[in-house]
């Protein structure tokens, strides 16, 4: 809250950020730190489960609060978020019949094989396409000498 570049309500008065941070009990950038290491643990499907096996996802307030931190989304915000399936996951989350899935734990080991199996593929696709570009340069350096 307050003046925080960081935070999308940067343009409360001096007074509303004094009271937003009585009630909250954190400062601008205390909050700006937890809700950015909160939006990236959503990224965890174990997690996501962990909170949706606990009820969380039931509390009104809870879904609430996800739909606040959509704010994430937006790139002055996004750029500090280091695990992209966050995004993925705080979408899904507005999905009800999703909440509900993640408090099973098949699936939500599904889920986090399906994450695995992405992320391996990705580096795998990185590592293939940094080779296939080492060798192409490497042979048109010979070519050209």
């Amino acid at each position: 809250l307050g003046s925080s570049p960081h935070h999308p309500r940067a343009m409360l008065s001096r007074d509303e950020t004094r009271a937003a941070e009585r009630a909250t009990g954190a400062s601008q950038s205390e909050r700006f730190a937890l809700e950015l290491e909160f939006v990236m643990s959503l990224a965890n499907p174990r997690y996501v489960h962990h909170l949706a096996s606990t009820g969380a996802m039931d509390d009104p307030a809870f879904i609430a609060y996800l739909e606040y931190l959509r704010y994430w989304e937006q790139p002055q915000y996004a750029k500090f978020v280091h695990y992209p399936h966050a995004f993925y996951f705080l979408e899904q989350l507005r999905r009800p019949e999703f909440r509900k899935a993640m408090a099973n734990p098949r699936l939500a080991e599904q889920a986090h094989a399906h994450q695995f199996w992405h992320w391996q593929r990705s580096r795998t696709e990185l590592a293939e396409a940094a080779a296939a570009a080492a060798t192409q340069g490497a042979g048109g350096a010979a070519d050209g000498g």
